[in-house]
Formats: C-alpha cells, sequence, structure tokens
C-alpha cells in the first residue's frame, strides 16, 4: 500500500512540526530558568574533562562530574574529519569517531565555521525529530491510525535524552522509523540511503542492515540481500579512515567496570540511591527495575513476534535489536540510567510501530515502562522550570 494523495503527508508534515515545537519549548524553557540562557548546557558539559582550547570563546557551560556524551559530539561537530586534533579531548576517541553522521551534518550545516557549528548541531536534532516523527507518522497512517500516533516518537526514550543531552540516538532512533516505514512501501532506494546513515549514525544501526539482510535471505532474494549488504560499506570506510587518525578504545574499562570484572553474569546493576531521601531512593529504586522489567519485555516481544509465520522486515530487525540486548542485560552497568534506554530506543519503537500495525497493544507496553525511568531523570528541570514560572 502506498500513499499517493497529498492530504495524509501533509498531516505527517503537521505532526513533524508540532513535535519540533514541543522540544524546541522545552529546550528553550529549561536554558532560560535552568541554565541561565547558556544553550551550551545541553552539551552537557563535566569539569573533569578538559576543553579544545580553540573553544574558549564559546563559554561552554560546565557541570560538576564527567559531564554526558554530547559533549564529545560537540567536539566532533568542530573536527568531523580529525584534522584539528580535537580527538585527544574525547573519552573513547576511536569509538565516538565511528559514529560520525551527526557531527558531520552539523559541520556541513555550519559550512565549517566554529561559530555556527552548536546552532548546525542543535538543528541536526532537531531535523532528526522531525523526521522520525514524520515518518513515524506515516507508518500509523498506513496502519489506518490517526498521524497524531506520530508523537509516539517524543516517547522514545532516546529521544528524551537527545533533548535534554545533545546525543547521536535519537538520529538512529528517526532512522529505525524510517526503515520501517520504506521496509513496509518497498521503497528499496530510500530504504538503502536510510540503514547506510544509521550505520553511519552509531554502530549499532549495522542491526537493522543485518534484519533486512537476514529477511531477504530467507524469502531467497539473494541479490537484493547482496545489495543492501553493501550499505554498510560507508561506515566500514569511515571505520578504517577514523581509526588511522584514532586510538584507545575502551581498552581497559566498559561503563565504568574492569573488562575482567564483566562477566561475572549479574543481570541488572544499578547505580546508588545514596544520595537521595528515602522516598525518592525507593522511588527511583522501583522505576529501575520496572525499566529492567521493561527491556526483557522488549526481547520476548521480539522473539514472540519472529515466531509468527506472517513475519515482517521490522520484526527481523526487532530480532537482531533484540540479540544485542541480551547481553547487554547481563554484561553493562546501568549506573547512568540512560543506558538501558538509549540502547532499547530503536527496539522498542519497533515494537510501538507494530503494536499500532497489529492493533496488539500490549507491545507498547516495554516502552511505557522504560520511558518513566527517563521521564524521571528530568525531574529537577521540571522543577526548576515550575517555579521560574511560578515566581518569574
Amino acid at each position: 500500500m502506498r500513499l499517493t494523495h497529498r492530504m495524509p503527508n501533509r498531516k505527517a508534515l503537521a505532526t513533524a512540526v508540532a513535535a519540533v515545537a514541543v522540544c524546541i519549548c522545552w529546550q528553550a524553557l529549561t536554558v532560560h530558568f535552568n541554565y541561565g540562557e547558556n544553550w551550551t548546557a545541553l552539551f552537557c558539559t563535566g569539569d573533569y574533562n578538559l576543553i579544545p582550547p580553540e573553544l574558549a570563546a564559546e563559554n561552554i557551560y560546565r557541570f560538576r562530574g564527567s559531564g554526558y556524551d554530547g559533549q564529545f559530539y560537540h567536539y566532533m561537530a568542530h573536527d568531523p574529519f580529525l584534522r584539528r586534533g580535537f580527538s585527544k579531548y574525547l573519552d573513547a576517541p576511536r569509538l565516538r569517531y565511528r559514529r560520525i553522521l551527526v557531527p558531520a551534518l552539523a559541520w556541513l550545516a555550519a559550512g565549517g565555521d566554529d561559530r555556527r557549528v552548536d546552532s548546525a548541531l542543535f538543528l541536526v536534532i532537531w531535523l532528526s525529530i522531525f523526521l522520525g516523527t514524520y515518518w513515524s507518522s506515516r507508518y500509523a497512517m498506513l496502519a489506518g491510525r490517526s498521524s497524531a500516533w506520530g508523537l509516539l516518537f517524543l516517547a522514545v526514550p532516546a529521544t528524551v535524552v537527545a533533548i535534554d543531552r545533545t546525543i547521536v540516538d535519537a538520529t538512529l532512533a528517526a532512522l529505525t522509523a524510517g526503515f520501517a516505514l520504506y521496509a513496509r512501501l518497498g521503497e528499496r532506494r530510500k530504504l538503502y540511503l536510510v540503514v547506510a546513515a544509521a550505520a553511519l549514525t552509531r554502530e549499532t544501526g549495522l542491526l537493522l542492515i543485518a534484519g533486512y539482510v537476514f529477511y531477504c535471505v530467507i524469502r531467497k532474494e539473494f541479490r537484493k540481500a547482496l545489495l543492501f549488504t553493501t550499505a554498510a560499506a560507508p561506515a566500514l570506510v569511515w571505520l578504517f579512515y577514523s581509526a588511522a587518525y584514532t586510538s584507545g578504545d575502551l581498552p581497559v574499562k566498559i561503563a565504568g567496570r574492569p573488562i575482567e570484572s564483566l562477566f561475572t553474569l549479574r543481570i541488572f546493576r544499578f547505580g546508588s540511591y545514596s544520595a537521595l531521601p528515602g522516598t525518592q531512593a525507593s522511588l527511583i529504586h522501583a522505576l529501575d527495575w520496572l525499566m529492567a522489567a521493561g527491556v526483557i519485555m522488549a526481547v520476548l516481544f521480539a522473539l514472540f513476534l519472529f515466531a509468527k509465520p506472517d513475519r515482517s522486515p521490522e520484526e527481523f530487525a526487532a530480532l537482531a535489536l533484540a540479540a544485542l540486548m541480551i547481553p547487554v542485560i547481563f554484561l553493562v552497568n546501568m549506573y547512568d540510567p540512560f543506558t538501558y534506554a538509549r540502547l532499547a530506543s530503536p527496539l522498542l519503537l519497533l515494537l510501538s510501530l507494530e503494536a499500532l500495525r497489529r492493533r496488539w497493544w500490549i507491545g507498547s507496553a516495554p516502552l511505557a515502562l522504560v520511558l518513566l525511568r527517563t521521564a524521571a531523570q528530568l525531574g529537577p528541570q521540571v522543577l526548576g522550570i515550575g517555579r521560574g514560572l511560578t515566581f518569574g
């Protein structure tokens, strides 16, 4: 089924514009009331880390501690081709520089001008939210649902985190929505571009390619499978290029733990709640377990859908993404409350889109459970905005 009329596309466009407007309003409010009008706070730069001297004039907002991933993608956007030595200011240069699409797009949009790069980086995130919502809306309409269901993209945890901390995961989630739409429409060229871009956004984007290739092989469409295998080529070429100019992946620690201590197979290691009052600590602990339940449910639901006879490309991709989450459950710490939420976001989105298509509403439960913990992390910002609006 193809959308041939203009009106449905206009509805999807309107939904996408509304989603971006909501995001910009939230960011403007939190920057105004919580960060003293300093938009660089959205990069979440920590005061433990050095800043490239070339960016000293930006008056970058500093948080106590090590900050978050957005600070590194910010530096990469100023030096996407590894010519200025900014890689030494990254925590894991080789790992970060594999995820080049968002920083490179920001640099291109800014014309390589340092003064415009920061604004361009926000623009790329907004564009990602626009496209993710637009593609989700069109997918919902294909399923006979209202275009307003595209706003589901705002509930994807990666989108929430990216709005707050300018990370690349919202772009991968958007491309996942594009994958679902174009796979269902059978538009090969657009699908090819989407999955190739996903692999350049984050290495887990390769799982979308793997899922679709597996789908083609099962259907004995070997020529198509071979064609889509080549969609990984740009990411592989970039991998070799960036590896030649970087070093120091994460050979000693992963997620803050010595690598030899990872293989203890203890499920779900949560962070410490000692700094919180008793009631808040209990609530956050409960939300952590709900998030864990959501991740496990997502993996089980992906396996359940794959067992059905009418498997779609989306379900093959969901299976590949679920295969990623199984070792993550056992090996990765949840000291950062956004870790599981970000990694699971493409899977959560695919399951929610499938829930729309199949009228299988329980399929959206994993997204809801993971979102609760993600949203709770924004509590202090909500309070800051509330105080500002109330007391001026």
